[in-house]
This record gives C-alpha cells, structure tokens and sequence, in this order.
C-alpha cells in the first residue's frame, strides 16, 4: 500500500471520501468492493481520531436494551458477528462480569437474569453464521457471591455484591489496525487512499458539488480531487465541512461534543474484565443506576473507560489533562474501594471526542446515541454531489457503510450493486479457522521465531503473514525484537513505513505497532525505531529529534 499523490491528483473517481476513521474505511471498501473508483483522504493517520479513542470492543449491544432499543440489540450484536467473520485475527472473545447488588431492584440477580435472558433470545442464531469454532461468541451463566470473589478478589469491596452474571463480548488487540484492514482491502480491490491529507474546502458549480481541495500536510502541496460524488464521513469535522455550504445540514445537528477519557494501568485482572456501575447518570427508561465503567484486560495491562465531559474547545484540540487523570481515578477509586490507583499507575491515557444530538449538554450524564445519519443532501434541498455519513459506533460501521453505498448506487449505475462486506473477508483476514491457522504457523516458523511472536505477528497481520516474515528476514536484523517489553520486530516498523504507508514516528508507535499504546516504550526503543525508519523517510537529525519529540508529548498529561 503506496501513498501516491499524484496518481491521486489525476485519476478519475466516482467517489473521494473525507475522512480515514472507521466509517470512512469501511466505505471504502464497500464500495471498492462493488466495482466504484474510490480515493480516500485522512488529514492525520487512518483510524487515529475518533476510532481510536475506545475501549476496543465490538459490543454486542446489550446497552440498547435500557431504551427497549431492540432492533439496535440485534443490529450491533450481528455486526458484532459479521467483525469476527471478515476479521477473526484482530479480535478476541472476552468474559465481562456484571455484579448484582443485593437489596437493589435494577442491579439485583432477577432483573439481570431477566435481562440476560432477553439478550441471548434477540442474539439467537447468530452464532450459526460463524465456520470457525474459535469465532463464535458465548453466553454467560451467573456466578454465585463466593464463586466471583474466587475468581475476581478485588471485587470483594463492592457494597453489597451477592453474584454476578458473564457477558461475553469481541474485543479489538489494535482498534487502528482493524480500520486499516478495511482501508487496505479497499486499496487492494483498486482503491486510492492517503493519509495525512486535509481537505480545506468543498468544490461546487451550478449547485453541485464536484471535488474537495486538498493540502498535503507533509509536504504543504495543495492540490484538487475531482469525483462524480463526495462523501463526507470526517467524523466530529463532518459539521465544519459541511458548513461551507449553507445547505448542507444533517437530519438531526450536532449540538456538542463530550470528551470520552480512557486510561492503561497495570493490570489488575487477568482474564475477566469488569462492568462497574459508577455514580454518573444514564439515559435511558430501564437502567441499573449509573453508566458502566469497563475494566478490560487488555495486552498486560488493564484498559478503563470512559468519562463523558463536555467539550466546547477547538476539535483539534482535544487531549487528556492532569484534571481528567486526577477525576477519573478518583471514580475508578471510589467504585472499587481499596484499589487506590495514583497517577504513577496510568501508563498512557488517550481522548476521543463523541457528537452529540441532545438539546441539552448535561455534565452528570452519559448521552451517547447509537443513531448515525446518512444523508443525501440533495433530497433536502441542497446541491447534487455530495453525502455525509456520521457514524456512532465502531461495532455499526459496516452497516452505516452498506447503507450509504445502497443510497450511492441508487445515484450513479453501479457495476455491482451486492454489499459483500458481512461475508467477503479482509485482505489479511482470509483464515478460515484461527486456532490451526495460528498452531501451524507457529511450526513453520519455529526456528526463527519464538510461538508468541508468531501470533502476535498474525494479531496484527492476519493471512498476510508470510509476507511480512519474508520481508522481515531479508534484512539483517529485522527479526529481533525492538524490546524484551514488546513483541514487536525490528522489520516491522520498516515494513509499516514501506507497506502501510506510515509516514511519521507517531503512525509507526502507535497506529500501526501498538508499541506505544500500552505505555512509554523507552527513550532507547524509540531511537531504535528512528534509526529504522529515518533513512526510509529520508529524516535529518532535526527530523528524528522533532518526531520523537511529537511521541513524547502524548504522554504528557499535567
């Protein structure tokens, strides 16, 4: 996967996507996939705004169930389904343990049987669209008092607790990998993609709208992509876009944004993770008393989030604070007595922001919506040309995709007008079972590799990796590990820079390695990494220092 900006300046699209998040990813490769001419530009790295500010799960939807959603339960658990199909080498079934709180009607042991019950009815079948064993998603049973503080001891400070019930859901290794699976699969089928690429304006004629001007935020070239159609899928900077053209508005406007802060902290539980009830408000008609906070154990560490603050600063400004540390902690604190986590336990901690619909903001309560929007603004009064596509969740992105693609093929003669991405796997996702895949891979490679790198080479490349082996061991070198701390090889972060069109430190540490997701992974392994790519990016000291510099500051919170 080549970043080629002038093949992207003179070929003929059908359609130019706006934004490399989740949503604009899987547009992409929908519409690769049926046949359209596709280029996609990301003004910073792909799936490393929104997308990647998660707790990585594909959430089979159990949340919807207090608005009596029920059609939303069903959508997210089978898109659920659907990753697990395309993309069985990034995720991984994990058993969440939800207590019951004795004396409480809506936390008590009959209201969440009575609700587990109606889940697994409205997930039914299912599981019968999976091959492979390993892919399909369990239902949980409910664990006796003295059975869960055998298995999870730290939850023996929760007030009240008499048992809890399993709820297993799909959790993402590396978020910003699988948006660039679908961004590679779209490439692979004859799309253009770039990172790193703003679009600072719309172009329209005669009411309607025929390209996007672009700046390439590397080199500073400014430049035009002509397309048939615009889709606007940027995300939070979907309004602003948009907002260039008076016409242009949406079913239902953004009226905020919240900031959702999630942490990595030691790990302080090993298999199960954990679903908290926290003091903060929900909506909702049928509720347990307070939104969830998700412990999640996640690469050796555990993953918690996630607050919910109103944002009103500049979007491109959104970080975490020594504030949101200081707060969150003392919540997590608070609904797990005696688990007195401190600053110097958070090892990295990243921001996301969240568009909200409400017309009021309110600072107490989570008011998240799985609603997205497709919309065809020229049946609503506004130029031909051009469709905005505002997501809501990761797990629902295929589906907002298939939607949108659906409503393009209606506008232009598509060659295919069949959505394949619930069943056509990924690029790298072509195994048909993942256990044996893993186990032989692990054999043929045995005398070079140890069994772990193996699979988390396989995490992060799925059937592709071959290619990245025999990439890796044409070079001297490039099959040691960077770190005795980290899986990650030597040959890697160059193959990220060759293949993945990684083009700074940030993308290399972060969206395509993970090497710094799970915490600082030392001054030395960064010069390392610079060592390697500086020369494939052709950096000057300045350049190498600068860029080292950018990575340090995400871990600069006070």
């Amino acid at each position: 996967m080549k970043r080629d900006i002038e093949k992207i300046k003179s070929a003929a699209f059908d359609l130019v996507i706006i934004g490399g998040g989740i949503t604009g990813a899987c547009l992409a490769h929908d519409a690769a996939l049926r046949g359209l001419r596709v280029a996609l530009v990301e003004k910073n790295d792909f799936g490393m705004s929104t997308s990647s500010a998660s707790s990585k799960l594909l959430h089979g939807g159990i949340r919807y169930l207090q608005k009596l959603q029920f059609g939303k339960v069903r959508e997210s658990a089978r898109e659920r389904t659907y990753f697990q199909i395309i993309a069985p080498h990034i995720t991984t079934t994990i058993p969440f343990l939800v207590p019951t709180i004795q004396g409480s009607i809506m936390k008590g042991r009959a209201a969440l049987l009575a609700g587990m019950n109606l889940y697994r009815t409205i997930c039914s079948g299912l599981n019968g669209l999976v091959s492979d064993p390993s892919k399909k998603v369990e239902f949980g049973a409910f664990f006796s008092k003295s059975k869960v503080l055998e298995l999870v001891p730290m939850l023996k400070a929760i007030d009240g607790l008499n048992g809890a019930h399993t709820l297993f859901e799909s959790h993402m290794h590396n978020s910003e990998r699988m948006t660039l699976a679908f961004i590679k699969s779209a490439v692979h089928n004859g799309s253009q993609a770039a990172n790193h690429v703003a679009v600072q304006r719309l172009i329209s004629t005669d009411e309607r709208v025929t390209g996007v001007h672009c700046r390439d935020t590397l080199s500073g070239e400014e430049f035009q992509i002509e397309a048939k159609l615009v889709v606007n899928a940027a995300g939070p900077f979907l309004p602003n876009i948009n907002s260039q053209i008076d016409s242009l508005r949406l079913f239902k406007d953004t009226t905020g944004f919240s900031k959702g802060v999630h942490i990595v902290v030691r790990q302080l539980e090993e298999k199960y993770a954990l679903a908290l009830s926290s003091g903060k408000k929900t909506e909702g008609l049928v509720t347990r008393g307070g939104r969830h906070i998700f412990m999640i154990p996640w690469r050796g560490r555990t993953l918690i989030g996630t607050t919910n603050v109103p944002f009103a600063d500049k979007l491109d400004e959104v970080r975490v604070t020594g504030q949101d540390i200081e707060d969150f902690l003392q919540d997590i604190n608070a609904i797990v007595p005696g688990l007195s986590l401190e600053n110097s336990d958070v090892h990295y901690a990243f921001a996301g922001l969240y568009p909200l619909i409400s017309d009021e903001i309110k600072t107490d309560t989570y008011q998240g919506t799985g609603e997205y929007q497709v919309v065809d603004h020229s049946e609503q009064g506004g130029p031909e040309g051009i469709v905005s596509v505002l997501g809501a969740k990761y797990t629902t992105a295929r589906a907002i995709a298939e939607q949108a693609v659906d409503l393009i093929g209606r506008k232009m003669s598509m060659p295919d007008p069949r959505c394949r991405t619930a069943s056509v796997p990924l690029f790298e996702g072509r195994i048909d079972n993942l256990e044996q895949f893993v186990a032989k891979k692990q054999q043929h490679y045995r005398e070079i590799l140890p069994a772990q790198t193996v699979h988390d080479l396989i995490v992060s490349h799925g059937s592709e990796v071959d290619k990245v082996i025999d990439y890796c061991r044409n070079q001297v070198g490039y099959l040691e590990k960077l770190s005795e701390e980290r899986e990650t090889l030597v040959g890697e972060v160059a193959y990220a820079v060759e293949h993945e069109m990684a083009c700074t430190l940030d993308d290399v540490v972060f969206a395509r390695t993970g090497l710094g997701t799970i915490g600082h992974p030392g001054t030395e392994v960064l010069n390392r990494v610079v060592k390697v790519i500086g020369p494939l990016l052709a950096w000057d000291e300045l350049m190498c220092r600068d860029e080292i510099e950018a990575v340090e500051g995400r871990y600069q919170w006070n």
